[in-house]
């Protein structure tokens, strides 16, 4: 009955989440795969991609996670794969990928959503793009999965109602906004789509290659660093793929 009741107690304790929603993060080539809380301590899962080879990345010991609806925080313990400051990873090819864990001291029950924050930055730091393993209202209740479809919705453009004509009622108004709503799915579509097309094409997608390729040594040229080059085009690209469907 004993060793029952504590493996009852230690399931009570437990709670994990893959890919959990992010409200806003500051370094776009790290994304936090899951999270753990054991009877231990909570144990945060990242995937960092270095997108050119000579890329690196390190972590801060300094690293802490904070309750985003309260004051608890929660101090690193230890992590694995990844080297502390002032050591560094180097990447060796282009689009290498760095998988390592973070230990915290363990949650409090009933946590809901926190911030992970490796340091703050400095304005000279944030002058050059530098950036660091921060985030913000991470949910430990829905992944990224579960809220797609809300963040989807948030998105859709509802348009005005077209102007009444003179003895035209304010229903009938409502009526013909109503029929608007299959074209302007169909409007929407069609642009999608013919961005697709576009974007298939193999001369394309090399012009978008030599665009960016040129912005990233023009920034460096400019002054700026490899690392401080390589963020702003990841965060600020010349050329995206919406572009086609921006308002």
């Amino acid at each position: 009955m004993l060793s029952a009741f504590l493996m009852l107690s230690s399931t009570l304790f437990a709670q994990s989440i893959k890919f959990p929603s992010v409200d806003s993060a500051e370094d776009p080539t790290t994304v936090i795969t899951a999270i753990e809380t054991n009877s231990n301590a909570t144990i945060v899962s990242f995937k960092h991609t270095s997108p050119v080879k000579g890329n690196w990345v390190q972590l801060n010991k300094s690293m802490y996670l904070q309750d985003a609806n309260g004051e608890e925080r929660y101090n690193y313990i230890k992590s694995e794969g990844i080297p502390l400051r002032p050591e560094r990873f180097v990447s060796k090819e282009d689009n290498q990928e760095v998988i390592f864990k973070v230990y915290f001291e363990k949650l409090k029950p009933g946590t809901k959503s926190i911030n992970i924050i490796e340091r703050a930055r400095s304005m000279s730091e944030l002058n050059n793009g530098i950036n660091f393993l921060n985030y913000f209202k991470v949910d430990l209740l829905k992944s990224k999965s579960e809220t797609s479809h809300e963040t989807r919705a948030t998105q859709v453009i509802i348009a005005p109602p077209p102007p009444l004509e003179n003895g035209t009622s304010t229903a009938m108004g409502f009526e013909n906004m109503a029929n608007l709503a299959p074209m302007m799915n169909n409007m929407y579509g069609s642009m999608l789509q013919a961005q697709l097309n576009t974007l298939s094409k193999p001369a394309v997608i090399n012009q978008m290659a030599k665009v960016t390729k040129n912005y990233y040594d023009a920034l460096i040229k400019a002054g700026f660093s490899v690392d401080a080059a390589l963020k702003i085009v990841i965060s600020k690209p010349l050329v995206s793929i919406n572009d086609g469907v921006r308002n």
